[in-house]
């Protein structure tokens, strides 16, 4: 099987570094998508700053800090 995720190439959006990975969709294709692996700038909630985790153990924990 090929690997979940690839570290190249990794290209640059406003304010994040993106990388490719490989998920499987709701009908059970396999795509690839790009992921945001790191944030260079201020990231928005609600017309607020929040600059969210970049990993975390749970999805609960990921989101812990949401406005």
């Amino acid at each position: 099987m090929k690997p979940l995720f690839d570290n190249e190439p990794i290209i640059q959006t406003n304010g994040a570094f993106l990388k490719p990975a490989r998920v499987i969709d709701s009908t059970g294709k396999e795509i690839w998508i790009w992921y945001v692996s790191e944030f260079t700038e201020d990231s928005f909630q609600n017309g607020e700053i929040f600059n969210p985790k970049e990993f975390a153990n749970s999805k609960d924990e990921l989101l812990q800090d949401l406005i």
